[in-house]
């Protein structure tokens, strides 16, 4: 009898010793502990979670996230003028995700997906939305470089960062050190966006009306884009402005000089190499009135060659 009972006891404590292993590792499995927030929406986002993207990684799905793949860009901008660089990921990259960072040095911005999916029909490129990043600079004659692997897109969902992919950029801006209420001259239409479907050495037009609004008549003696001399290392491609031009809208002939109160088109042809994907163009202009020379600011173009966007 006793050795019948000790047999008993003696199952069931393996039985339950069984259990109890089976059901603590079928819970591990299925274990989730956050202490962190969620993203938030607004201008510089502070997320502390434990990041989980390697289980899903980047450009896992998509060969190409984010297009251009790389940007070079030099810009000549007034004090506390706003830029906005274009950045143009992939729809279904984007897709079942809520939230969207992108980081470019140490600025910041987060937007919805939602938000950033209804931008699709202004894209202009299949497959692709635009997601804007907005730029300041209110330092007068100063100069910032933003170089290297510096852009960053973290994709979120709930409160987890599901995907990320970076980008290597070269922009140098310098802020000039006039005000825009110096300079009497009125910039009009010009061109924004160019899009190449082009693989090789390619050439695109930048345009821009111009308005005289000085009592003197005014000569652009040069279109300035001094990449070359301020980036070094590695040494970036060679871009070319190959001529400019004053143009006559209504006889559409070459001008030396635009009279007072006048306007005219002005025409910028540029050479970009076979190894750039992305550009961001906001030249310098150098023009003089009278005896005066002065350097300002030109509105901006973006290039983008979208045969490499996949």
């Amino acid at each position: 009898m006793r050795q019948s009972i000790f047999i008993f006891l003696a199952l069931v404590l393996v039985g339950v010793v069984v259990f109890t292993f089976w059901f603590s590792g079928e819970n591990s499995n299925h274990a989730v502990s956050s202490t962190s927030t969620g993203p938030v929406s607004n201008n510089s986002p502070q997320h502390h979670v434990e990041n989980n993207f390697s289980n899903t990684p980047s450009g896992s799905k998509f060969s190409i996230p984010l297009c251009p793949r790389s940007i070079w860009g030099y810009a000549y901008v007034y004090p506390n003028e706003t830029l906005t660089i274009l950045l143009y990921p992939s729809i279904d990259y984007l897709k079942n995700t809520t939230f969207v960072d992108l980081y470019l040095g140490n600025i910041s911005i987060s937007y919805s997906t939602s938000n950033v999916l209804s931008l699709t029909n202004s894209s202009g490129i299949a497959g692709r939305v635009p997601l804007p990043l907005d730029l300041k600079f209110s330092s007068p004659g100063r100069e910032i470089s933003i170089t290297g692997n510096a852009l960053l897109l973290q994709l979120w969902k709930g409160r987890a960062i599901v995907n990320e992919s970076s980008m290597p950029v070269w922009l140098y801006f310098q802020v000039a050190s006039v005000k825009p209420e110096d300079i009497h001259l009125k910039f009009g239409r010009y061109s924004s966006l160019y899009t190449s479907f082009k693989t090789g050495s390619d050439t695109f037009e930048y345009t821009a009306t111009v308005t005289n609004l000085y009592h003197k008549s005014i000569v652009i003696e040069n279109v300035s884009f001094p990449l070359s001399e301020l980036q070094k290392i590695p040494s970036p491609p060679d871009i070319r402005i190959l001529r400019f031009e004053l143009v006559d809208i209504a006889s559409n002939e070459s001008l030396t000089r635009l009279p007072p109160n006048s306007t005219a088109l002005l025409k910028v042809f540029v050479e970009v190499p076979s190894n750039v994907d992305g550009l961001y163009f906001k030249p310098k202009l150098i023009i003089r009135v009278g005896e005066n020379t002065t350097a300002i600011p030109s509105p901006p173009m973006e290039y983008v060659r979208v045969v490499n966007c996949g």
